[in-house]
C-alpha cells in the first residue's frame, strides 16, 4: 500500500519537477521585475534629484506624469502608426509569399531556405546593414534610385524628419515578412488538396480558390500570427533604437524608447515604470481580446 502511494505521489509530483526550471526562471526574470516595476510606479524615483524622505508613496504621481507629457502621447501616435502599417505590410507581403512558396516550381526549396535569412539575422546586425545602404553619400538606395532617375539628389533617410520613420518600418517589415511567410505556409500546406480539386471542377479559379478555400482554412494560424506580430511590435525596441536612437526630433520614438528615454537619460525611475505599466496594461487587453477571438472561433466550429 505504501509503494503505491509513493508511486503515486512520484506519478504526481515528475510532471511539476520538469516544469519547476522554467518556472523558477520565469518567476525571477519577468514575475520579480513586473513586480518591482509596479511598485516603482506608485513611488518617487528621480534619481536626478533625490528626496531626503527616500523613495517615497506619490500614489499616482508617475502615471499623471506620464498623462499629461505630450511626448507620451506623440509616442503613441508614433507607435500605433508603426504598428499598424508594419504588422499589415508584413502580414501581406507575408501571406503573397507564401502562396508562392506553396506552388510547386523548381527551386523552390531553396526559396524556402533562402526566404528565413531576414528573420534570422540579429536585429542589431540587419540595422548596422541597413545603416550604411541609407547613408546618404555611399548608401547603396540612394546610388540605385538616382540612376534609374527616381531621384535628383540624394536623401538622408535616417536623418530626415519626414523619411525617418518610414525607413525604420521598411527595415521592420524586411526583417519580419519572413516569420508570417513561414507560418502561413504551414497551414497552407495543411489544406487538402481535394478541395483545390473540387473547386477547379466547378469552374472555381485562382482567386476565387484563395478567398473561400485558402483563407478561412488557415484562418487559426492567421490570428496567431497576427497577435504574435502586434504584440512583439508593441515591445519593439532595437530596430528604431539603432538606427535613429528615437530621433530625429523624436520622429521615431516608440513607447519603448520613450520608457528607456526617462529611465536611463533622465533617471525618472518612477515616470519609466509608469509608462512601463500602461504598456503592459495594454498588452494584456489586447492579448485577452484576441485569445478570446481565437478560442470563441475554435468554439463556433
Amino acid at each position: 500500500m505504501i509503494i503505491k502511494k509513493r508511486k503515486r505521489m512520484k506519478e504526481i509530483l515528475t510532471p511539476y519537477a520538469f516544469l519547476a526550471p522554467l518556472l523558477i526562471i520565469i518567476f525571477v526574470f519577468l514575475a520579480i521585475p513586473i513586480i518591482k516595476a509596479a511598485i516603482m510606479s506608485f513611488q518617487y524615483w528621480y534619481i536626478v534629484k533625490p528626496s531626503d524622505r527616500g523613495n517615497y508613496f506619490v500614489g499616482l504621481g508617475n502615471y499623471k506624469a506620464v498623462l499629461t507629457d505630450e511626448h507620451f502621447y506623440n509616442s503613441v501616435k508614433v507607435t500605433l502608426l508603426y504598428i499598424v502599417i508594419t504588422v499589415s505590410a508584413r502580414f501581406i507581403i507575408g501571406f503573397l509569399v507564401a502562396l508562392l512558396l506553396n506552388n510547386k516550381f523548381k527551386g523552390r526549396g531553396i526559396a524556402r531556405s533562402l526566404i528565413i535569412i531576414p528573420w534570422a539575422v540579429p536585429e542589431v546586425v540587419a540595422c548596422l546593414v541597413w545603416i550604411l545602404m541609407y547613408d546618404k553619400d555611399y548608401g547603396i538606395i540612394n546610388y540605385l534610385l538616382n540612376n534609374v532617375g527616381i531621384l535628383t539628389r540624394n536623401i538622408a533617410y535616417l536623418q530626415d524628419t519626414k523619411v525617418a520613420l518610414p525607413a525604420a518600418m521598411v527595415v521592420n517589415i524586411w526583417k519580419g515578412f519572413p516569420f508570417v511567410a513561414v507560418m502561413l505556409l504551414a497551414g497552407m500546406q495543411s489544406v487538402s488538396n481535394d478541395l483545390y480539386e473540387a473547386a477547379e471542377m466547378d469552374g472555381a479559379n485562382v482567386i476565387q480558390k484563395i478567398k473561400h478555400i485558402t483563407v478561412p482554412s488557415i484562418k487559426p494560424v492567421s490570428m496567431i500570427v497576427l497577435l504574435l506580430l502586434v504584440v512583439w511590435t508593441i515591445k519593439d525596441y532595437a530596430i528604431a533604437y539603432v538606427l535613429t536612437k528615437g530621433g530625429p526630433s523624436r520622429t521615431t520614438e516608440l513607447l519603448t524608447i520613450f520608457v528607456q528615454q526617462n529611465a536611463f537619460k533622465y533617471f525618472d525611475f518612477g515616470k519609466a515604470s509608469a509608462s512601463g505599466m500602461l504598456m503592459l496594461i495594454v498588452s494584456l487587453i489586447f492579448t485577452y481580446v484576441y485569445f478570446k477571438a481565437l478560442t470563441g472561433g475554435e468554439e463556433k466550429e
